[in-house]
């Protein structure tokens, strides 16, 4: 998709007439079929690029997410903008509610879990079930032992981007050192390395 092109989708799907500084190379990045790690600062709108990913190619997104509140956060954005097919797993969600998502979990477009739910075996082989047209990896820095947040459960995800067959996969994060890019490349992208857009 030429530059032209996805201009004219960011102003029909999100009402803006250009892309903020690293929006548009990751975009392209992932309409070329490349695995991508994108460093962009704090306020530039990473999860644009994850949406309009998933709205071009009308695929299923599958998002590991930190934090409830960012989750959270984002359900609401996306059903503002229209998108009534998304949900967040995560211990927030009525037991009823969480067993119903799982059981129609492919008719959803986006899917936010966190990693500690997503890497439980019972949820892998829900997960496994679905061809995601994107695996993204929200705060992506928690997977290095260099980071200021580490969180251990992180280390698993490169173990289920294999059981998911290794998914077109976009990692995200506002700020990481050369050491901490290095580590997230070698435990997430395990098969080849990423493209690394910095910002």
């Amino acid at each position: 998709m030429d530059d032209q092109r996805l201009t004219n989708a960011l102003k029909n799907l999100f009402g803006y007439s250009k892309f903020k500084p690293g929006q548009q190379e990751t975009l392209k990045a992932l309409l070329a079929n490349q695995m991508t790690l994108a460093i962009l600062p704090t306020g530039t709108g990473k999860s644009l690029c994850y949406q309009m990913y998933g709205w071009l190619v009308q695929r299923p997104v599958l998002i590991i997410s930190p934090l409830i509140s960012l989750m959270q956060d984002q359900v609401k954005e996306l059903k503002f903008l229209g998108e009534k097919r998304v949900v967040a797993l995560n211990s927030q969600l009525e037991r009823m509610d969480r067993e119903f998502a799982l059981k129609h979990l492919a008719n959803y477009h986006f899917v936010f879990v966190s990693p500690e739910m997503a890497t439980q075996t019972r949820i892998v082989q829900i997960l496994k079930q679905i061809n995601w047209g994107l695996f993204v990896v929200d705060e992506a820095h928690c997977i290095s032992q260099w980071g200021p947040d580490f969180r251990p459960d992180y280390l698993q995800l490169g173990k289920l981007r294999q059981e998911l067959n290794y998914p077109l996969t976009l990692a995200l994060t506002a700020t990481a050192t050369n050491e901490v890019k290095q580590d997230i490349s070698h435990r997430l992208f395990i098969e080849r390395q990423p493209k690394i857009i910095c910002y």
